[in-house]
């Protein structure tokens, strides 16, 4: 295949397919599709587990990112999204306290939070999390709690297990590239990214709302500003609008 026609190929669609590369299995295709919101809105490969990068850039991602720099390190970032970590506990400390509209008073708003102030510990209590660190996680993403709703009835997001999801898959690939792990390994990091995945969700579109409320929850206790938030939550809708609706999509050939 000529440079042209590769290039060609590889922007077609709107999704980058990287040419010359091996087919991947059913089993890969499915799981590699967690993590399409990523290559969609970063273009990355949906046809294959890695970045593109070469070993030194994948590694600096990983060191400055995720704290990871070696196979120890990069299988403790694995436990940590795959074993009820990532953020996936404190938001259900939380979120039954984020369901509000735009549309209350400065009384009715004083009084949910007060509520909240009041409730969320003892429920981080019986979860096993840190009263503290729920309260301020609460806080921290109140403000953007729009974000992390559904529309058409209004309703909270049940489940963030999505992000941490496609945050297994997109690790992967720097993982892969960096040489960290065989990828064979990354692999089955992803199928059991799947199966933590697939009792959460009913489909792709429910799944893609948990993708964007758990990444605007992290970010709202990031230190990410009201701004930055708000495009990063545009430029992620917008990648998971390509892929409900293409028909060569990764969530199209690969159904829920």
């Amino acid at each position: 295949m000529g440079i042209l026609a590769k290039l060609k190929s590889m922007v077609d669609s709107g999704f980058t397919v990287l040419p010359d590369v091996p087919a991947l299995t059913q089993r890969q295709e499915r799981g590699l599709a967690l993590g399409a919101p990523y290559a969609a809105g970063d273009s990355l490969p949906v046809n294959a587990l890695t970045t593109g990068a070469d070993a030194l850039a994948a590694a600096r991602v990983l060191d400055q990112s995720w704290d990871v720099h070696d196979a120890q390190s990069a299988r403790a970032a694995y436990r940590f999204l795959l074993d009820g970590g990532g953020h996936r506990g404190i938001y259900g400390c939380v979120r039954g306290y984020l369901n509000a509209g735009w549309d209350l008073t400065a009384a009715e708003e004083r009084d949910r939070i007060e509520q909240a102030t009041r409730e969320i510990p003892a429920i981080a209590i019986q979860r096993g999390e840190r009263p503290d660190v729920a309260l301020t996680y609460f806080q921290s993403a109140w403000p953007s709690r729009a974000m992390m709703q559904a529309n058409h009835p209004r309703r909270t997001v049940e489940s963030i297990a999505a992000w941490d999801a496609a945050r297994v898959v997109h690790v992967s690939r720097f993982i892969v590239d960096a040489g960290y792990l065989h990828p064979d390994e990354a692999w089955a990091a992803i199928d059991a990214a799947v199966q933590m995945a697939q009792p959460e969700y009913p489909s792709w579109e429910e799944f893609q709302l948990g993708f964007l409320a758990g990444r605007v929850f992290w970010q709202s206790n990031a230190g990410f500003d009201a701004q930055e938030i708000s495009a990063d939550f545009r430029r992620y809708t917008s990648s998971g609008k390509s892929l409900l609706s293409k028909p060569d999509s990764p969530w199209l050939r690969s159904p829920w």
